[in-house]
């Protein structure tokens, strides 16, 4: 369980990184998880995937009115993003079965006009599967919104694809909050129908926030560590067949372009991008821009990429990192992607040594595109017909543009 602490049967109070237990069947004596969300009015939480709303004792089912809700997702950051629970062409966004974009849809407007005591807390928890069971991990207590985040930003709705289907969905923004235990007993009275901030168990960041609006979030201070070679490589089936199709479908010469693109899609602050010749390129197959500011004054660094397209079990080791770290010079940013992986001491030198050089894997590009909707056909074999027709032209020229998703 990754050193996670499985708590017993009887806690009262959710912990960070905790886990518990999930049987999806509360009358077993070794289920934590539902047991823990049974409260005075014999009512529980469903076992869906998202949104799990807890309805307020005799008030009926209606997600924007509920106690609180759980919400089941997979992030590493106090401030995250989340999607709605539209998944399904020619269903209009709010009409979902729970109901969690209706209920995304009201806490925002409650926040944008300062109505944040009527927003039900969010208990953000990891599905956790292995040979022992399924376990919940307790991420944190989160509210919607972020520092510096605007009404502008922080809910809106974005069209989605899944395989020849589109659809529409939200993309929220939340922040979970510093606070190491959630007490039962706070639960246990806002099923009761008192609100969050009058109950005496309520949690200090969550007060502060209700009242004042800012977000005490949780830090994550977190040291670099090497990744290992299996958190770099795909991770499911569907990323193994989206990196073997660029393996695959493209040359070496192609994968340069390829490569441009993927930069841009990972960050649109990098810009005029220009392939290099295919011979004598110094070290630098991609060379483009970073832009530091905003609209109306930037500062402008100069990028180098380098492209390795490798087979999936070869290690990009560090005598063809420092060809790349030796043509950079002061403020240059160096980026490496490749279809393979890192092996320990090149990412042990780089963190070392402070190289300003971001490393993209073969894992990383599977799910790179997959997240920017270029997964699946026909949108893929499009975007890898493309790059073999920029690579074809012998375009040497600038790339910008090249990647629309």
């Amino acid at each position: 369980m990754n050193g996670a602490r499985e708590l017993p049967v009887t806690c009262q109070e959710l912990r960070i990184d905790a886990t518990y237990r999930n049987t999806n069947d509360w009358k077993k004596s070794e289920d934590v998880f539902n047991r823990f969300f049974r409260f005075a009015d014999g009512k529980g939480i469903n076992n869906t995937s998202g949104f799990r709303p807890k309805s307020r004792a005799g008030k009926g089912t209606d997600i924007t009115k509920c106690a609180f809700c759980v919400l089941v997702t997979t992030f590493g950051e106090s401030e995250f993003t989340y999607f709605g629970d539209n998944r399904s062409k020619g269903v209009p966004i709010h009409d979902t079965t729970v109901g969690g974009n209706r209920l995304l849809r009201s806490i925002y407007s409650l926040l944008h006009t300062g109505q944040r005591g009527k927003i039900p807390p969010f208990l953000c928890f990891e599905t956790l599967k292995s040979a022992k069971g399924t376990h919940m991990r307790f991420l944190g207590l989160a509210c919607p919104g972020a520092e510096g985040v605007s009404a502008l930003e922080d809910l809106v709705a974005v069209w989605r694809i899944k395989g020849n289907d589109r659809f529409q969905n939200y993309r929220a923004m939340f922040t979970i909050l510093r606070e190491e235990t959630v007490s039962r007993s706070w639960l246990e009275d806002l099923v009761a129908g008192t609100a969050s901030v009058d109950s005496k168990y309520c949690p200090p960041t969550w007060s502060k926030w209700v009242s004042t609006g800012r977000y005490l979030a949780l830090q994550c201070s977190r040291r670099i560590e090497p990744r290992s070679r299996k958190d770099q490589e795909p991770s499911t089936k569907e990323e193994r067949m989206v990196l073997l199709r660029v393996h695959q479908g493209l040359s070496d010469r192609e994968f340069e372009f390829a490569a441009a693109d993927l930069v841009r899609l990972m960050d649109e602050r990098f810009s005029d991008f220009s392939v290099t010749r295919a011979t004598r390129d110094g070290g630098r197959d991609v060379v483009a821009e970073y832009r530091v500011g905003h609209a109306l004054h930037q500062v402008r660094l100069e990028a180098y990429v380098e492209a390795k397209r490798w087979s999936p079990g070869s290690a990009v080791g560090v005598k063809p990192m420092m060809r790349l770290i030796s043509r950079l010079k002061h403020r240059d940013i160096g980026v490496f992607i490749t279809t393979s992986y890192f092996d320990a001491q090149v990412q042990r030198e780089l963190i070392e040594d402070r190289h300003p050089v971001l490393l993209v894997s073969g894992g990383d590009v599977a799910r790179l595109l997959l997240q920017k909707e270029l997964g699946h056909d026909p949108a893929l074999e499009e975007w890898l017909h493309r790059v073999r027709d920029r690579s074809g032209a012998g375009a040497s020229g600038p790339t910008e543009g090249a990647t629309q998703n």
